[in-house]
């Protein structure tokens, strides 16, 4: 029984008050700088899904991780902790994705008003009832667009982006949209005809959209359907003021029924997380030499996390390997919260903020070698390349030194960048993969000379042929820039090739 009250008392009424603490804490701020005051400038699927899917983890490591030790808890991975960990994470981050349909729409009475004029006075409500509107439908601005979806990019999706222009006002417009989903594995042949055939057939369900048919009208705030439906109205307007315009979305359900059963789902899931920690809490035995430690406030021997930090720390061991893998994280950050899409921007979004494509490169805009670098695809696309940047410079930044691999990185990179135009006419590249495929012809070079000991030969050519070799044939299954990955490689070889004609007895002796 003394055991039971230890682990609740040190690792569940924690976790409960740690989750309960959390979950309030977000839907607060959410409700008070995004819906009330209107001054946070990120986008919806941010505040409703990643934020509330990756800030658990911020308490959890802080507070409860060390908590969880005391556990005896045994598994591969960190003898199970890990386990633990991500049991907590969801339990706190379900209820925060619900609570925020919640907040986002139960905040929000309906107005009913007698002319569409009228919603401008209404800058901050969402949701309109409106007796009376006419729609200019030859007027009407179309925007098409794809994106990719699922875990590995396996769902292309289309959209079509029509904004209808309501009579007698401006700024004010009406949202149709279509799309359709299909595999993304498919060859590029079907892709263009199921392509044509979603515009055609859309273009034919448009004109006989009855505009009428409406309950009531939802304003889009600051999204990815937005952004589409902006896209269409600056075809004809190029110079518009993109905060002015509101975009309103018609809705067909019945207004009192829209949150569903949302607030209950709430402290449901919540209730269902808590007790499935508390199950897992209550199984295991206690471990009681990392109670007493815990006691004393000892840290933890084998630290995962504090590895990782110091990793990281540009000012440790491997400042150049810190200062890349940072430069990219922080770069890809300023960019989600600037209101790109973090799972699949779409290359005319890529191209705004620096994408690398040969029109514009050969027009002067020189610099798109360099920025593309650092600009990343979606998150997946960034985790993939911050494993191999990891893993590259950690094993050439002994040897060359910390400026060296920084030099080789960016000379690689633009060499890479320079391929990627010289062999796609109209692609837009971006990516850090490049310049990672040049550390990697480094690594190439210095293992066929031999500059690496016996030792270290065969985890590098097995590095190279997981990393480098899986990339390329990847490569040339569709969708990755094999030529810059070609372009960076050799470029790195190269390099590696005129370091050892020059200093080869050195390079040997740093990497002994």
């Amino acid at each position: 029984m003394n055991n039971i009250k230890t682990k609740l008392q040190e690792v569940y009424i924690p976790f409960l008050i740690v989750s309960i603490g959390t979950i309030l804490s977000y839907n607060i701020f959410r409700w008070t700088l995004d819906i009330k005051l209107g001054i946070l400038p990120l986008k919806e699927n941010l505040l409703n899904f990643w934020i509330p899917f990756a800030l658990p983890w911020i308490p959890i490591l802080i507070w409860l991780r060390r908590r969880i030790r005391i556990l005896n808890v045994r598994g591969k991975r960190d003898n199970g902790y890990f386990g633990y960990q991500f049991a907590m994470a969801a339990a706190m981050a379900v209820p925060i994705i619900i609570s925020q349909n919640y907040i986002e729409k139960g905040s929000f009475d309906l107005n009913e008003i007698s002319s569409i004029s009228k919603v401008k006075e209404l800058k901050n409500e969402k949701y309109f009832k409106i007796s009376s509107f006419n729609i200019d439908h030859n007027s009407s601005l179309p925007y098409v667009t794809a994106r990719t979806s699922g875990r590995n990019n396996d769902n292309l999706n289309f959209y079509l982006y029509l904004a209808c222009p309501f009579e007698e006002t401006s700024s004010i417009w009406y949202g149709v949209e279509y799309k359709k989903n299909l595999s993304n594995r498919i060859n590029e042949q079907r892709k263009n005809s199921e392509y044509r055939t979603f515009l055609n057939k859309s273009e034919q369900e448009f004109k006989t959209y009855n505009f009428q048919d409406v309950e009531y009208f939802e304003r889009l705030g600051y999204s990815d359907d937005r952004d589409g439906f902006i896209e269409a109205i600056k075809e004809r307007n190029a110079n518009l003021n993109e905060k002015e315009q509101i975009i309103l979305i018609p809705k067909n359900d019945v207004f009192e029924e829209r949150l569903g059963n949302s607030f209950s789902w709430i402290f449901g899931s919540f209730g269902i997380g808590a007790l499935v920690l508390l199950v897992m809490v209550v199984i295991p035995k206690i471990d009681e030499k990392e109670l007493n430690d815990f006691k004393k406030n000892k840290p933890i021997k084998e630290d995962d996390l504090k590895d990782m930090l110091g990793f990281l720390n540009p000012m440790g061991e491997n400042k150049a390997t810190a200062i890349l893998l940072l430069l990219n994280i922080i770069i890809f950050l300023i960019m989600t919260f600037d209101g790109l899409n973090i799972v699949s921007p779409t290359p005319k979004e890529l191209l705004e903020i620096g994408g690398n494509r040969r029109i514009e490169v050969m027009n002067g805009e020189y610099w798109r070698l360099f920025s593309s670098m650092f600009i990343h695809g979606g998150l997946l696309h960034l985790f993939m390349n911050l494993i191999g940047l990891g893993l590259g410079s950690s094993l050439l930044e002994n040897i060359l030194g910390s400026v060296k691999l920084i030099i080789t990185y960016i000379v690689c990179g633009i060499l890479a960048s320079l391929a990627s135009i010289y062999w796609h006419e109209n692609t837009v590249s971006v990516g850090s993969s490049g310049a990672i495929f040049g550390l990697y012809g480094l690594i190439l070079a210095f293992t066929v000379f031999k500059i690496y000991p016996n030792y270290m030969r065969g985890m590098t050519w097995m590095l190279l042929g997981l990393y480098a070799g899986v990339s390329l044939l990847f490569g040339f299954l569709g969708g990755i820039d094999n030529a810059a990955h070609f372009g960076g490689l050799i470029s790195g070889f190269v390099i590696g090739g005129i370091l050892i004609l020059t200093n080869k007895e050195q390079l040997k002796k740093n990497a002994s």
